[in-house]
């Protein structure tokens, strides 16, 4: 049995939804609310589950797989096929440099820019004791005190400029790869390009996809991953309540985000 709490637009739950609809695997469907008035991420019995208490959290026969990026690869290891994974030991790590970079800082950075541009004017605007609960019982202290950051000082956030300019190079390097090559790590469509992929894609539910235009291999990678079966099964089913009024805020965000990705 294979059951994944999750739910529309978080990234990390995004990349494991892509991963099991490119394998054909049935799935038991967890949804949490993570609004202010529900927190089901803080729930008592999803932090038995999670510590962390974020998305996703993949159940299988009994076991507890948690961290987007380790369920990819336990996926690999108990579904080979069809393989996610390059056959060739260097595309293959080259594969896992590019996946690193996640861990390292993409997902850090892409929520510090949710939080800068959109995130901050729900909390800004919501009951203030339902705002402190959520920061108190959020288990992380880095990720709490980043948002607490974000929030309060929104675009002139000293963490928003370093965040861009780590996001446009990434975009750049995968300009340059996809420019002689399909995918990222060669000729196989692989855990590389699902893993990235939703972060290049969460700039378009800001309205932010203009800063790319001018890097034609990295949409082109874009499109040939958007026309795949698994993207209308993995992102497009689920869809996205809260995307208008992220490309609102991204609109009205827009001139001092791209004065910051300019100067990066």
């Amino acid at each position: 049995m294979l059951a994944l709490y999750h739910f529309d637009r978080s990234t990390a739950a995004q990349k494991v939804r892509l991963s099991l609809a490119e394998k054909g695997r049935a799935w038991e469907s967890r949804i949490l609310d993570p609004g202010l008035d529900k927190r089901d991420q803080h729930a008592p019995e999803y932090l038995a589950l999670n510590p962390r208490g974020v998305v996703p959290t993949l159940i299988h026969d009994g076991n507890v797989i948690r961290e987007s990026q380790v369920i990819l690869e336990y996926l690999e290891d108990a579904f080979p096929a069809p393989s996610l994974r390059p056959a060739d030991l260097a595309d293959r790590a080259a594969m896992r440099i590019w996946t690193k970079r996640i861990d390292e800082h993409l997902h850090v950075d892409s929520r510090t820019i949710g939080q800068c541009i959109a995130t901050r004017h729900l909390m800004l605007t919501a009951d203030p004791v339902r705002v402190a609960a959520h920061y108190a019982a959020m288990p992380e202290e880095v990720r709490r005190d980043n948002d607490l950051v974000n929030n309060e000082k929104g675009l002139d956030s000293p963490l928003l400029p370093g965040a861009l300019r780590r996001f446009k190079k990434v975009f750049g390097e995968i300009d340059q790869v996809v420019a002689r090559q399909p995918w990222l790590a060669g000729d196989t469509f692989s855990l590389a390009d699902l893993s990235l992929v939703v972060y290049v894609a969460r700039m378009d539910k800001f309205g932010l996809s203009d800063l790319y235009l001018d890097v034609p291999n990295l949409t082109g990678w874009l499109g040939r991953i958007r026309a795949r079966a698994s993207w209308a099964e993995a992102i497009e089913r689920w869809g996205d309540s809260s995307s208008p009024a992220r490309i609102s805020h991204g609109r009205d965000a827009y001139a001092r985000v791209k004065a910051l990705w300019d100067a990066g």
